[in-house]
């Protein structure tokens, strides 16, 4: 797998070429501080999985670029790591066949899985998108992308919301008329679906998403 991270604070690529890691072990990163080096990057042949880049980096001039830069890499999904927090310039940014919108204030943890949706043909909305909004938000809705936990099963689904709600494995199996072992399985698939290490990161995850209620 190959990553190609465009963004002029040193910082932020080694935080990204982090959670790359996260993603692929395997993975090679590619850096690139301003959009003029992104076009010599890829001027030069070389072939990516994934590119995540900054909208606040020396040489882009506007979202025009954006779109030519999508069209040009596609089908290679192009997702965007940003400080802006406006919903009308994250909209304005996504309907340029952006994949992924992500605010520099998202969770680690959700980056990482956030990547993994985008590579497998997913696309990701900030929360702050999604609010009710009368008939547009609904017709929004309707056609929205694919979600972290589209490959969750519905009894995990189940077991994620009552795990968000702070109840143990035994509370678990007692609400949903489960065995503790049968419980225990179902929190282990949940953890391996998502890409978590731990049930704490998984209840991170459902928060991080702005999502009250699973099932």
């Amino acid at each position: 797998m190959q990553v190609l991270i465009a963004d002029d604070h040193s910082i932020v690529r080694s935080g990204l070429t982090h959670l790359v890691g996260e993603l692929d072990e395997q993975a090679t990163v590619v850096a690139a501080t301003s959009f003029g080096q992104v076009g010599a990057i890829l001027d030069q042949g070389t072939s990516f999985d994934l590119i995540v880049m900054d909208l606040r980096m020396p040489g882009l001039g506007g979202l025009d670029e954006v779109e030519a830069l999508v069209k040009r890499v596609a089908p290679v999904p192009v997702a965007v790591f940003s400080m802006i927090e406006s919903p009308d310039e994250m909209r304005a940014v996504l309907s340029r066949g952006v994949r992924a919108f992500i605010p520099k204030s998202t969770d680690d943890v959700l980056v990482v899985n956030i990547l993994r949706l985008v590579m497998a043909g997913g696309s990701y909305v900030p929360p702050v998108l999604g609010m009710p909004g009368g008939a547009a938000a609904a017709t929004a809705s309707r056609a929205a992308p694919p979600s972290l936990f589209d490959g969750l099963t519905r009894r995990q689904l189940e077991v994620l919301d009552l795990l968000t709600q702070g109840l143990s494995n035994q509370d678990i199996g007692e609400r949903l008329g489960l065995n503790l072992s049968t419980v225990k399985t179902h929190v282990t698939g949940v953890l391996k679906a998502l890409g978590v290490g731990s049930r704490t990161q998984a209840v991170l995850l459902v928060k991080e998403t702005g999502r009250d209620r699973l099932v």
